[in-house]
C-alpha cells in the first residue's frame, strides 16, 4: 500500500487541550508522520481529503464474545421480544426440517411488562417440539431453559442443572456450544459475522474470550489473510492445562492475533441472580453463588503467576470480588506486573476499592450495562433495591487511582452506545466526562494487553488504526446520531460507508 496523507479533518486525541494536528502520513501500516497546523504538506505524496470529518483512534473493546455473537446471528434472536409469548412464537416460527436444534438467544425478561419464572419451564418448550432440542438462553448467558429433549442430551456430569424445570445455570448455560456443538462451517461464518458487526461499530481491536477450538479457527483465518480485526484471545480456565502444554505461550506477539491470558469465572450475573452478593437479592433469600473453590482459585492464580500469564477474572458481586482479592493479596506480586484484571465488578465495597488500587489491578467494565439496566426502576433496582445506586462506580474508581478500561460483553457491541451510558450515568460517582470515557475505550484499553506503545492514540509510530466520524464525539449530545464513515486498520479501509477521494 502506497503512503497516503489524511488531511482536511479534525483529529481528536481525547486530551483536555484541543489537537493542533493538521494531517497525518500513513505508511507501512503505521502513522509515520504528523503535520501540525501551519506546517506545509509535501506535494509528492498521495492525499485523502476527509471533507472536514472527525478522526479518532480505533476503539478497543476489552471484553467480547464476538464469535458467540456471530453464532447468535445464525440462531433465533429473542432480544426484541416483549413477552414470553413473543419468545415462544418466535421459536415456533423457526421450526423447519433444516433446523436440527431450536436455539433462541438474548431474551431479557426485564424488558417485559410482566413475567413469573414458573411460567417458563421445560414443559412450555416441550409444546413447541418434543423431537428437537429447544433452548432459550438469557441475554447474560448465565441462565437458560431447555425442553426435555435437550435436557436428556446434557450429561449428568454438568453441574447446577434443575432437571425438574429444565433450568440451566452459569457453567452449563455458558457452555451449551460444547454440548450442542456448532459445525466448523458455522463457526467460520460466526467469526466473519462477528468481525463485520464489530467493524461497523468502529472497533479495531477486541479482547475475545473463547476456547482453544475457536482460537485455532482464528489462527487459520489469519494464516489465510482473512482476519480483518486485531484480537487478543483469552482462554477460559477450564483449559489452563491445555494452554500450559501447548505452544500458545511460546507464540510470538503478533499485531493481529495473540494469546492474552486466562479467564476465570468467580460468579454468575445479576440478571440471573447468580452473582455472589454479601446480602440477599430483593424478595429472596439467595445471595448468588461462588462457582469455584478457594483451593482451585489459589492453584490457578499460582500457576498463572509462575508461568507469566495474565488473568482476566469475571467477578460481578461484592462477595465474589472480596474472594478473588483475598487470593490475589496472598499469591501475586503487589505491583501486578502481569496486569491482572477484574471483569465487570459491578458492585463493590469501599474496602475492595482500596485493595484494587493498592494491588494495581485493572478494572475492566461495561458502560453499556449502565445504559441498559441502571436507570431508576430498571433491572438493577428490581434485583438489588437501593444498592443499585452504588453500582458501576467508574469515576470513584478513577479517582482512587485505578485503571478503568471499557468493553461491551457484546450486550450490545458498540462503544458509542456504551460511552453514552458512562457520560450519562444516573449517579455522579459513576459519571465520566467524555475525554475519560473515550480513553477507557481507546488508550487505556491498549494498556491492558501491553500494547500502549503500539495503539490507542494518534501519534507517530503507532498503528494506523483509525475511525472517521461525521460528528464531533466530544460535543454531539446524542452519540447515537454519530455515523461511522470509515474504519482503517493498518491504514487500510476495512469498513466504509463513504468513499473519500485520494
Amino acid at each position: 500500500m502506497q503512503p497516503v496523507i489524511l488531511y482536511n479533518a479534525h483529529f481528536i486525541e481525547f486530551k483536555k487541550q484541543p489537537s493542533d494536528i493538521q494531517a497525518i502520513l500513513l505508511n507501512h501500516g503505521l502513522i509515520e508522520k504528523i503535520y501540525f497546523k501551519k506546517s506545509p504538506l509535501p506535494q509528492n505524496i498521495k492525499r485523502c481529503d476527509l471533507k472536514g470529518n472527525y478522526v479518532i483512534p480505533g476503539f478497543i473493546d476489552c471484553h467480547t464474545h464476538f464469535i458467540a455473537r456471530g453464532l447468535d446471528l445464525q440462531r433465533i434472536d429473542l432480544e426484541k421480544c416483549k413477552s414470553l409469548n413473543d419468545c415462544l412464537e418466535k421459536l415456533r416460527s423457526g421450526l423447519s426440517e433444516e433446523n436440527k436444534i431450536l436455539f433462541g438467544s438474548n431474551w431479557d425478561e426485564t424488558d417485559w411488562n410482566s413475567f413469573k419464572m414458573n411460567k417458563l419451564t421445560k414443559y412450555q418448550l416441550d409444546k413447541i417440539s418434543k423431537k428437537k432440542p429447544v433452548i432459550m438462553r438469557r441475554i447474560c448467558g448465565h441462565f437458560a431453559v431447555v425442553n426435555t429433549k435437550a435436557l436428556n442430551l446434557i450429561p449428568e456430569s454438568w453441574k447446577i442443572v434443575d432437571r425438574e424445570n429444565g433450568y440451566l445455570y452459569t457453567e452449563v448455560a455458558l457452555n451449551l456450544d460444547k454440548i450442542f456443538k456448532p459445525s466448523n462451517m458455522m463457526l467460520k461464518k460466526a467469526v466473519k459475522l462477528g468481525i463485520a458487526e464489530a467493524l461497523q461499530k468502529g472497533i479495531t481491536t477486541v479482547h475475545e474470550i473463547t476456547y482453544p477450538r475457536r482460537f485455532r479457527i482464528l489462527q487459520e483465518l489469519k494464516k489465510n489473510k482473512g482476519l480483518k480485526i486485531r484480537c487478543a484471545v483469552y482462554i477460559t480456565s477450564k483449559y489452563l492445562l491445555d494452554v500450559l502444554s501447548s505452544k500458545m505461550l511460546s507464540t510470538p506477539d503478533d499485531d493481529f492475533l495473540k494469546f492474552g491470558g486466562i479467564k476465570i469465572f468467580i460468579d454468575g450475573s445479576i440478571g440471573a441472580r447468580t452473582a455472589a452478593m454479601t446480602k440477599p437479592y430483593n424478595h429472596s433469600r439467595t445471595k448468588g453463588k461462588i462457582l469455584i473453590t478457594m483451593h482451585r482459585l489459589r492453584n490457578i492464580v499460582r500457576k498463572a503467576e509462575n508461568n507469566g500469564i495474565q488473568l482476566m477474572v469475571h467477578s460481578i458481586g461484592d462477595r465474589a470480588t472480596a474472594n478473588i482479592l483475598e487470593v490475589f493479596e496472598k499469591n501475586t506480586d503487589k505491583k501486578n506486573p502481569l496486569r491482572h484484571r477484574l471483569e465487570h465488578i459491578e458492585i463493590l465495597s469501599t474496602s475492595s476499592i482500596r485493595k484494587i488500587a493498592k494491588m494495581n489491578l485493572i478494572a475492566s467494565m461495561q458502560p453499556n450495562f449502565v445504559r441498559r439496566w441502571q436507570s431508576p426502576g430498571g433491572m438493577y433496582e428490581q434485583h438489588l433495591g437501593k444498592r443499585y445506586k452504588e453500582m458501576n462506580c467508574f469515576k470513584k474508581l478513577l479517582n482512587s487511582g485505578i485503571k478503568v478500561i471499557f468493553g461491551s460483553d457484546c450486550m450490545p457491541l458498540g462503544p458509542l452506545y456504551g460511552i453514552q451510558g458512562a457520560v450519562e450515568h444516573p449517579f455522579s460517582y459513576g459519571r465520566l466526562n467524555r475525554h475519560a470515557a473515550f480513553r477507557a475505550y481507546t488508550k487505556d484499553g491498549a494498556y491492558a494487553t501491553f500494547d500502549e506503545d503500539k495503539k490507542g492514540i494518534i501519534d507517530t509510530g503507532k498503528l494506523a488504526d483509525l475511525v472517521i466520524l461525521d460528528k464531533n464525539p466530544l460535543k454531539e449530545k446524542n452519540l447515537n446520531k454519530i455515523k461511522i464513515l470509515m474504519v482503517l486498520i493498518a491504514g487500510k479501509p476495512v469498513y466504509s460507508k463513504r468513499r473519500f477521494n485520494k
